[in-house]
């Protein structure tokens, strides 16, 4: 079945924030940081108080890089980005799934596919370590079988992420 779809500049945000969202051992390292640095702080004395301060204020600056920052410059690059503002077209294949545009159409084949990760909202896959397609699981709505993507994903390539 071939489902239709756009990006719209809210999923684009979205789809970046899930590309962004830390793996969980990043989230374990960033909760032993966080853990870590104000028994350091603590226990260290006042010597060790500059350092601790400098981490803090690192932590700040990466809150406000992710929440402000990101999210803004993310809208800026849709808006400049007019091929991802067209209409798309995906098709689940028995050698993997069709991307197709007024531009040109893919196939990622499963044994191109790198990784995949997803959410509520999307199925994110990767030809490359940074690179990904978005393809929107409302696309079910149309009768594109998501829960079959997702199946196949997880044989061929792997547990998502």
């Amino acid at each position: 079945m071939t489902a239709t779809f756009r990006i719209s500049e809210d999923d684009y945000v979205a789809a970046m924030k899930l590309f962004a969202r830390p793996t969980f051992l990043r989230r374990l390292l960033l909760t032993s940081f966080l853990a870590v640095l104000p028994l350091v702080a603590l226990s260290a004395g006042r010597e060790l108080w500059p350092a601790t301060l400098g981490g803090v204020v690192g932590l700040v600056i990466v809150v406000v890089i992710t929440t402000i920052v990101a999210p803004q410059m993310t809208r800026r690059h849709y808006r400049k980005y007019k091929a991802i503002q067209g209409e798309f077209t995906a098709e689940l294949l028995d050698t993997g799934v069709c991307i197709a545009s007024e531009h040109g159409d893919y196939t990622l084949v499963w044994e191109n596919i790198l990784k995949w990760r997803y959410d509520q909202r999307f199925v994110l896959i990767y030809p490359m370590p940074r690179m990904f397609h978005i393809l929107p699981r409302s696309v079910a709505e149309q009768g594109f079988d998501v829960t079959g993507l997702i199946e196949r994903l997880n044989r061929h390539v792997g547990p998502g992420y």
